[in-house]
């Protein structure tokens, strides 16, 4: 557990990084748009991911204000790397590139509203 204990650390202290030359989109995209994400996807099926859940949904709450995560979390457009490496234009210039699968488009709907109660709670 503690490797995945050490990743989101990881990917928490990367956020802040990230902040800091790319600005608080960018970071918020990263860390919940994508890492929490995953992490949440991962917990679904996997028991050492639904272990560390908790944690690390307390360490995004700790990082950043609930406004702040509000607002993301509201004008969220995009998961996954795309979501905040990309900005709007280049995205629909690439779009075709990216297989685009609704089911799985879905479950990042369902999975979002999870994280956002969680975040908000």
């Amino acid at each position: 557990m503690s490797t995945f204990h050490e990743t989101w650390c990881d990917q928490c202290a990367a956020a802040l990084t990230i902040q800091e030359k790319f600005g608080l989109e960018k970071a918020l995209g990263y860390l919940v748009g994508e890492k929490l994400l995953h992490h949440v996807e991962a917990a679904e099926t996997r028991p050492a991911f639904a272990r560390t859940l908790p944690d690390f949904v307390a360490a995004v709450r700790e990082m950043f204000e609930p406004h702040v995560l509000l607002e993301y979390l509201d004008s969220v457009k995009r998961v996954g790397a795309q979501g905040h490496v990309l900005d709007d234009a280049t995205f629909e210039q690439v779009r075709g590139i990216f297989q685009e699968d609704l089911v799985s488009a879905a479950e990042s709907v369902v999975r979002m509203g999870r994280i956002r109660e969680m975040l908000l709670q």
